[in-house]
């Protein structure tokens, strides 16, 4: 962030209790408030990089079905809590073990590193809901694998 400059955030009073993943444990929390940055208010908004588009074409259908799921599920720092492949399953109308296979395919290839348990996170360098990835490259890469990944990548992607 640049000196001098101040973060800005809103404030949302929900009606109702909203149960959210903690990004770190995973757990789920109700919280009757949101405190969102500003520029971050639309849930919606995700970018997909131009090789993305191009390398989701070669995946099997059931790993797009599933990293889009992934995609608009996703919070701003790239993670997605995932509390059961079964009901997963069910949401995008495959059968459980094509979901597993697709998981385990999407890690392989870099689309998805596993957090936790039921806690995935999106490879920044192919999708993301903020302006800088940088942070969450250095989540997503082990930070001893990182300088490596910046080199194979490229500075732009970073």
């Amino acid at each position: 962030m640049a000196k001098g400059k101040s973060k800005r955030f809103a404030t949302f009073i929900l009606d109702e209790p909203l149960e959210i993943a903690d990004p770190v444990t995973g757990e789920l929390r109700k919280v009757a408030r949101l405190i969102v940055p500003y520029g971050y208010k639309d849930k919606d908004f995700c970018k997909v990089y131009h090789k993305t588009i191009n390398r989701l074409a070669e995946l099997p259908k059931s790993c797009q079905k599933v990293f889009d799921y992934l995609l608009e599920r996703m919070d701003f720092e790239n993670k997605v809590y995932v509390p059961s492949l079964k009901e997963l399953a069910k949401e995008v109308g495959l059968a459980y073990g094509t979901v597993k296979n697709a998981f385990s395919h999407l890690q392989k290839v870099g689309f998805i590193r596993k957090v936790n348990t039921a806690l995935y996170m999106v490879n920044p360098s192919l999708a993301c809901k903020v302006s800088d990835k940088r942070d969450l490259l250095v989540q997503f890469v082990n930070s001893e694998d990182f300088e490596q990944y910046i080199k194979e990548v490229g500075n732009a992607e970073a």
